[in-house]
């Protein structure tokens, strides 16, 4: 249980070293300990399960929606082996980084080491800034999730932009504060619990929820009009577009890679940490296949972008527990999964800026942050789902952060190290065949994703337009 909970901590703020050793440290002191252990491999596998799987797995029902059950299953196979393969790469850029500076192992302990030892300070520079966009990303998908969340609590009285102003913006305003990892440790546990309880209500009440035949009345028709919806299910929808969009989407799934190398530095034995992956993948790429099944399975072609909105749309009965369930999940993962999020975003901001603003909560400080949270709320207001959020976010920053970058970094890395005398393994011409595979995959992702996206965007503005 230990374990779990550190895990749990520390999953969310991996991303940047100095958050991931300060939140280890406040775990530590949380149980009295003046000294702290380094993680174990069960410890390693754990946060990266955590780390991965979130609140974005909402979307994953709809994905196969739009592709079709056979072709989402195969996009999520591949992203999977994307994500794994880059992965390895990830870690053994971290080998090949302290080979070439001559530093001992586990010495490198984040993604921004890797960059500045292959590319210098400007390698270092572009990394931390796509890493922090990402980042930020990330907090508009739970601004969105957030105002979709309270408002499903309460949509037959109160309007989405009175959740949005009213409720939301105070609450991730008063978020946005907290300067204090320690706070947060003892909270964190709670939100994985969350997790897993929104992912089994997800899969339970889709299961027992059936659609079929069921009299509704479409939101988007404001009468008292009553049709009849049949969902259909379908094997493969070939659109190169939302086959972009949904490799995007898979690939934020398991973005849990980018924090591999906090987690290795933070191991008592890193060399333990490549098995730990591919363990840590298994269970990851199940759950996320899992949940996105029963959502699809239970509500077919008419799955809402947020699985848990159909279900409360659907819903009768007993069956209505595990909507709840599932509402109050999401929302108590993304209470306590925002804060931490934003305090990496806003240490890195802390750690580049000068003066005031470098001192938390100082009246600068402060005003920034207010500001920040603030940008997030408008910036919500340009997507309708959080899917569109998701898909955006990660084509152009996700697929840099998780297959651009670990080829690039592993590459050049190499050569360095064959440069200074090294001896190493020549890369199989089957693995470099698969690595051009990896890149066909961002860039499809990147590319068809991203105009994927602008099109819903600017098809949306249309209808808003017109109506």
């Amino acid at each position: 249980m230990r374990s779990l909970y550190r895990a749990s901590v520390t999953a969310a703020v991996a991303m940047q070293d100095d958050a991931f050793a300060k939140a280890l440290k406040a775990e530590a002191e949380d149980f009295g300990e003046d000294t702290v252990a380094k993680i174990t491999s069960f410890e390693a596998i754990a946060n990266f399960v955590i780390g991965c799987i979130g609140a974005g797995i909402v979307v994953f029902p709809k994905v196969m929606a739009l592709n079709g059950w056979g072709l989402a299953l195969t996009l999520i196979g591949v992203s999977a082996f994307v994500c794994f393969e880059t992965g390895r790469l990830i870690i053994a850029s971290c080998e090949l980084a302290e080979m070439c500076s001559g530093a001992r192992k586990g010495t490198i302990t984040n993604y921004e080491d890797i960059a500045s030892a292959a590319y210098g300070t400007a390698g270092k520079t572009v990394l931390a800034i796509v890493k922090n966009s990402y980042a930020i990303g990330a907090l508009f998908v739970y601004t969105v999730l957030l105002v979709e969340s309270f408002h499903s609590f309460g949509d037959k009285v109160v309007s989405e932009g009175v959740v949005r102003w009213l409720l939301v913006f105070p609450i991730i305003l008063l978020l946005s504060m907290i300067v204090n990892l320690k706070q947060l440790a003892k909270v964190a546990p709670l939100g994985t619990a969350a997790v897993f309880a929104q992912c089994a209500a997800i899969c339970i009440g889709c299961l027992v929820i059936t659609v079929k035949g069921k009299v509704i009345t479409p939101p988007q028709l404001e009468t008292f009009l009553v049709i009849q919806i049949k969902p259909t299910w379908s094997f493969m929808i070939f659109d190169v577009f939302q086959i972009g969009s949904a490799l995007s989407v898979f690939v934020f799934g398991f973005d849990g890679i980018v924090n591999l190398p906090s987690i290795r530095g933070q191991m008592s034995d890193p060399s333990e940490l490549p098995n730990a992956l591919r363990t840590g993948f298994f269970i990851v790429a199940g759950f996320c296949i899992v949940v996105m099944v029963c959502g699809y399975w239970g509500f077919g072609s008419i799955v809402t972008d947020n699985v848990i909105k159909g279900m409360g749309d659907f819903a009768e009965g007993f069956v209505c527990l595990f909507s709840v369930v599932a509402s109050v999940g999401v929302t108590i993962n993304l209470l306590i999964s925002y804060p931490l999020i934003f305090f990496t975003v806003i240490s890195f901001f802390e750690s580049v800026a000068k003066g005031s603003l470098a001192v938390p909560l100082s009246k600068v400080n402060i005003a920034f942050r207010a500001v920040l949270a603030l940008f997030m709320i408008v910036v919500g207001l340009l997507f309708e789902s959080p899917k569109d959020v998701i898909s955006l976010v990660s084509a152009v920053f996700g697929s840099c952060l998780s297959i651009f970058f670990p080829l690039a970094l592993f590459y050049k890395l190499r050569a360095q190290a064959k440069s200074i005398g090294h001896n190493l393994d020549v890369v199989p011409t089957w693995r470099m065949a698969a690595h051009g595979g990896v890149a066909l995959c961002g860039a499809i992702a990147m590319l068809f994703g991203f105009i994927n996206e602008l099109m819903n965007m600017m098809g949306e503005k249309k209808d808003k337009g017109g109506s």
